[in-house]
């Protein structure tokens, strides 16, 4: 009789501190059933982002900057929206004369490939006459990757024995680019995930929690690259590649730290209370405000990049914010709705006992486990941990001066083997201003001499050229002497743009 009489007051008072059946039944199934929807509808949308996404070179710079300037007027120097791709066959042996019309004929042959543009140069012959090169544009209505593809096929089979082909410029390199980077972000998302769930199966030891975990993650990523994505769509935001996969990431993290926050809380109050929905109603109200916290105290750091004069960075801000933001709601939301119907079999094997007396005599602070153990080896020798650590971050900080922040050029962004590397290197050997990376110079046509002379004399170009519409290459080269033509004929007159000419600079 008297144990009947103690705990029917205590499963009395549960029920009271506790929510209501029918929000115990009705809520958990609404909450499950809302992010399963915003999950279904933005997962596809994983696959569309590179419909919003721009990754153009002013998207990464201030918009005050001369650079940014440069780049908006570049294209009204150039009549064709085709991305041009450069085509350079080298032999070891000097090139005949027969041989050079060999060659234009395949450089002929290019123009009824798909994807080629009109505006195809003929081969123009190097001054050391081992090598040609021709200026070949693609259609930017066509894949770019496929378009180059063919291109370099079509000049593998119709040279002449001997010749070396590449297909090199910005469409070489672009195509190279692509190929590199294909699935980059569903790769960095699947190593994400990976890592982050292998931690979870270490830290709970559990086969259904860690589940449960990462899908509060994923749906949270799902549901605000849908946010984000149509956000994009109507310009009120600008998604890059950049920001899009640290996006990815983010979320994921972002996401799993504040469920351990919750999982830890849900976990303890299920010691205490046997009610599965008291448990999670504590739980929440105890892990609401750090959760809140962490977040807001993101949400306003990111937010602080929209002062940066950077477009990279500030439209970081906004987009990032968006996804702690979806992680929040998704831990305090989902993971409960989740963790509820599952109960304690999300523990499994592992399930944590209903012990009151047990919690009161820890006094919150559990005797067993490996973080007790390491926060009584702290307790005991504070003076050695915070030195051996320090010593492990000097350690860390003293390759900081080792740190290359000067960028790279564009033929090292591809590591593995690259045609239009390959092709840029031939271009640099037999043909002047051929390697590196350009720089424009936007001046006035009165001083177009001066200028190219004040670059030419500057040791870290190669060489100096101007855009010309006259020449078929679209640019003619400029030496002290002034403008020279790349082939046979008169010197091409530069393309002049509001009384303005463009110089490019070849690192």
């Amino acid at each position: 009789m008297s144990t009947r009489t103690t705990s029917r007051p205590a499963e009395q008072e549960q029920k009271k501190t506790g929510p209501a059946r029918w929000v115990r039944i009705f809520l958990p199934a609404v909450l499950i059933l809302v992010w399963l929807i915003g999950a279904g509808v933005g997962g596809p949308y994983f696959g569309k982002v590179g419909e919003v996404s721009s990754n153009d070179q002013t998207s990464y710079l201030p918009e005050s900057a001369d650079a940014t300037v440069v780049q908006q007027l570049i294209g009204e120097f150039n009549d064709s929206e085709a991305i041009p791709a450069v085509v350079v066959m080298t032999s070891e042996e000097p090139l005949s004369e027969q041989q050079i019309g060999e060659l234009n004929a395949v450089v002929e042959g290019l123009k009824d490939l798909e994807g080629v543009a009109e505006g195809v140069s003929p081969a123009i012959p190097s001054e050391d006459g081992l090598a040609v090169q021709a200026f070949v544009p693609i259609d930017t209505s066509a894949e770019l990757a496929d378009s180059v593809d063919k291109l370099s096929a079509a000049l593998q089979d119709a040279a002449p024995e001997g010749i070396s082909t590449f297909v090199t410029g910005p469409a070489g390199f672009s195509a190279d680019l692509v190929a590199a980077f294909a699935g980059i972000d569903g790769l960095l998302l699947l190593v994400a995930m990976a890592a982050v769930l292998v931690i979870l199966v270490v830290v709970y030891r559990s086969f259904i929690l860690p589940i449960v975990v990462l899908s509060t993650s994923v749906f949270a990523l799902a549901s605000a690259l849908l946010l984000v994505w149509w956000l994009a769509k109507w310009e009120i935001l600008l998604l890059s590649g950049q920001t899009q996969g640290i996006l990815f990431i983010l979320v994921i993290g972002a996401a799993t730290d504040y469920s351990l926050l919750y999982v830890a809380r849900y976990r303890e109050e299920l010691r205490v209370h046997q009610d599965k929905a008291v448990a999670t109603f504590k739980a929440i109200r105890a892990s609401v405000e750090p959760i809140v916290a962490s977040g807001s105290t993101v949400i306003v750091g990111l937010l602080c990049l929209l002062f940066s004069d950077l477009k990279s960075n500030s439209t970081l801000g906004p987009v990032a914010s968006i996804g702690i933001i979806f992680a929040m709601l998704s831990a305090l939301t989902l993971l409960p709705s989740l963790l509820f119907m599952f109960g304690r079999v999300a523990f499994w094997p592992k399930r944590p006992k209903y012990e009151p007396e047990v919690v009161r005599e820890e006094n919150g602070i559990p005797s067993g486990g490996v973080w007790s153990k390491m926060a009584d080896l702290v307790k005991k020798h504070p003076r050695a941990i915070w030195v051996s650590t320090l010593i492990v971050l000097l350690a860390g900080a003293a390759f900081v001066p080792t740190l290359k922040a000067d960028g790279v050029s564009q033929s090292e962004l591809v590591l593995g083997a690259s045609e239009a590397r390959d092709g840029q290197e031939a271009l640099g050997e037999h043909f002047p201003g051929g390697a590196g990376s350009p720089v424009y110079v936007l001046t006035d046509e009165d001083n177009l001499q001066t200028v190219a002379d004040s670059l030419l004399r500057n040791d870290s170009f190669d060489g100096i050229t101007v855009s010309s519409a006259d020449s078929p290459s679209g640019s003619a080269p400029v030496t002290p002497e002034g403008i020279i033509p790349m082939g046979p004929g008169a010197a091409p007159a530069p393309t002049v743009v509001d009384g303005q000419i463009l110089l490019q600079g070849t690192l």
